[in-house]
C-alpha cells in the first residue's frame, strides 16, 4: 500500500485516509435523523474518492470554524478606499510605479471602489496604459518593513484568523489570491516554515474551464524554504466555493503554534503543520496575478472585487 500511495500526491493520500471518517459522519448524521448533513457527508465520500483518483476539487464539509474564540483586532472594509499607512504596493514601489510581472503590467490605477464599498482590482487590456498597450493588473501588500512611498506603518500578525470575503474574475489567465507572507522567505539558511513562509489562503486556476470539474473550486497552499532549489510546497487540495465568480464567498486561514487550518465560508478544509509552523508575524497580500492565457480571456476587463479582509486574535 506504501508503494501504490507514492504514486498519488500528498493531498490525494490525505483525501483516501479522509473517506472513512467521513462514512463515520454519514452514519452518524443519519442516525440522529440530520438529513441535510448526511447527504453533505455521503456527497464528500464520494468527491473524496474522486480528489484520490483524479485529483478533483471537494465541497467542504468538515466543522465550522468556532469564532467565539476570537477577537477582531485589525480589518480594512474597503469604504471607499484603504489606509495607505497600511497598504502599498506589491511589486510595485510607489504609487504612480509600474513593473512587468510575468504577462503582466501591475499599476496602482487597476484599483478602484464600488459605489457599496468594495475595493476591485481590474484586469484589462490597456492601449494606452502607462507602459503602453498591454494587459494591466496590480497586488498590495501590508508589509511593514518596506516603505515604498511616503509614511508606511503597514500591518503583521502572529497566529490568528486571517478571512478575506471577495467575488472572483472570471475568464482565463487569472489568478486572484490571497495570500500572509514574511520577508524570511527569502533567507538562504532555511529552516522549513519556522522563520518564514508562504500561506496561499486563496489561489485559483487559471484555465478557467466552465466544462473541467475544478470549475468553481480554489486552491490553498503552504510554500517553506525561500524561492531557490530548496522550496518545498504543499498543496491542501482544490475545493468548491458557491459560485465564486458571482458572489461573495470567504476564504480563511487559521494559525496557531502546532497548525494550519485552511477554511471556505466557514468551513474546514484541511489542516496541516507543513514544514514546521511558523512562528514569525506575517504580513497580507491581495493580488491578481496573470498568465499567457488572458489572451484567450473573453470577459474583459474583469474585477477582483473584495468587500473585506479581517484579521483576528486569539481571545
Amino acid at each position: 500500500m506504501k508503494n501504490l500511495f507514492s504514486l498519488f500526491s500528498a493531498r490525494q493520500v490525505n483525501a483516501f485516509h479522509s473517506v472513512l471518517p467521513a462514512v463515520a459522519g454519514f452514519f452518524k448524521a443519519l442516525f440522529s435523523f440530520d438529513f441535510k448533513r448526511a447527504a453533505a457527508m455521503i456527497t464528500a465520500v464520494f468527491q473524496l474518492f474522486g480528489a484520490f483518483l483524479f485529483d478533483t476539487p471537494v465541497t467542504p464539509y468538515k466543522d465550522r470554524i468556532d469564532m467565539s474564540r476570537f477577537e477582531l483586532v485589525w480589518s480594512d472594509e474597503f469604504d471607499h478606499g484603504f489606509d495607505t499607512k497600511i497598504w502599498q504596493g506589491h511589486y510595485v514601489y510607489g504609487n504612480n510605479d509600474t513593473q512587468k510581472r510575468d504577462y503582466c503590467w501591475w499599476n496602482r490605477d487597476s484599483v478602484s471602489f464600488t459605489d457599496d464599498g468594495c475595493l476591485q482590482i481590474n484586469v484589462e487590456y490597456k492601449e494606452d496604459g502607462p507602459k503602453g498597450a498591454g494587459y494591466y493588473t496590480y497586488g498590495m501588500e501590508t508589509n511593514p518593513n518596506k516603505n515604498y512611498a511616503g509614511d508606511h506603518e503597514g500591518y503583521e500578525q502572529l497566529y490568528g484568523y486571517f478571512e478575506i470575503s471577495c467575488i472572483l474574475p472570471k475568464g482565463s489567465g487569472i489568478n486572484p489570491a490571497f495570500w500572509l507572507l514574511t520577508d524570511g522567505m527569502w533567507a538562504d539558511d532555511t529552516d522549513g516554515g519556522v522563520s518564514g513562509a508562504e500561506i496561499d489562503i486563496l489561489e485559483t486556476n487559471t484555465r478557467y474551464n466552465t466544462k473541467s470539474p475544478d470549475f468553481n473550486s480554489i486552491v490553498q497552499t503552504i510554500h517553506v524554504d525561500a524561492y531557490g532549489e530548496a522550496h518545498k510546497h504543499e498543496n491542501q487540495g482544490f475545493y468548491y466555493a458557491d459560485n465564486p465568480y458571482e458572489k461573495f464567498n470567504t476564504y480563511g486561514v487559521e494559525w496557531n503554534s502546532e497548525e494550519y487550518i485552511f477554511y471556505v465560508n466557514g468551513v474546514e478544509t484541511a489542516r496541516t503543520s507543513f514544514g514546521g509552523v511558523c512562528q514569525v508575524p506575517l504580513y497580507l497580500i491581495i493580488s491578481v496575478g496573470v498568465d499567457e492565457l488572458i489572451e484567450n480571456n473573453e470577459f474583459l476587463p474583469t474585477p477582483f472585487t473584495v468587500d473585506y479582509v479581517r484579521c483576528y486574535q486569539y481571545k
